[in-house]
């Protein structure tokens, strides 16, 4: 953990936050234990984007308030990158082979085929030869969004979909899954797992049959 002084001179203290000082020593030996963390287990880990934030604190030995400051810290010296899910080192990125990447071009492509009747969850693992690292890396990567358990889209569909919700129910008040499958010309499964969805991230809710704008 990071040492915490009053006593030390002000060129060797480092604000990590309003109410912790810490020595600028203690705090490179922080940087340095968060890195070789950080390193071990992109080794161990090529696919994924960044550790648990859970996992990196503990492995620290760190409370909660001290670890979001100290990652904000080491955000802001170009050390780490982070969510708030994972952390990771800034020059990481994940590693696939040519046949992974390959399989995963060819996903995306039908995604970009048919971006309102996608591939299930389940369809997108075979067609990635049943390697669920692979397809949490392209979830993790931003590459895929998981709207729930087995419907999967392409980030910039949603992207155009919500434009189109947000301009819709502003005209008209309101719309329903029927209006959204006729409009896109896609499956009631689709239509409905695109608004509880935009319901699950604050940008619609349900009243009866109809979805508003929050």
């Amino acid at each position: 953990p990071i040492p915490r002084t009053d006593a030390l001179p002000p060129a060797d203290r480092l604000a990590v936050s309003k109410v912790v000082i810490a020595s600028k020593v203690g705090w490179r030996n922080l940087a340095e234990a968060m890195r070789r963390a950080l390193s071990a287990y992109h080794r161990a880990n090529p696919l994924r984007q960044g550790m648990p934030r859970g996992e990196l604190k503990s492995r620290l030995q760190l409370e909660t308030g001290l670890f979001n400051k100290s990652i904000e810290q080491a955000q802001q010296e170009g050390l780490v990158q982070a969510t708030e899910t994972a952390v990771w080192l800034s020059d990481h990125r994940p590693r696939f082979t040519p046949a992974q990447q390959q399989a995963m071009d060819a996903l995306l492509k039908r995604f970009a085929r048919q971006p309102y009747a996608p591939p299930s969850a389940k369809e997108s693992l075979a067609a990635l030869g049943g390697d669920e690292e692979l397809l949490n890396a392209m979830l993790e990567g931003g590459k895929l969004l998981r709207l729930s358990p087995d419907v999967l889209f392409l980030p910039e569909t949603f992207a155009q979909f919500v434009d189109w919700l947000k301009t819709h129910i502003s005209r008209h008040g309101s719309t329903t899954v029927a209006e959204v499958r006729d409009a896109f010309q896609t499956s009631r499964k689709y239509a409905l797992a695109l608004l509880e969805y935009t319901d699950s991230v604050g940008i619609t809710r349900r009243v009866g049959d109809e979805r508003v704008l929050r």
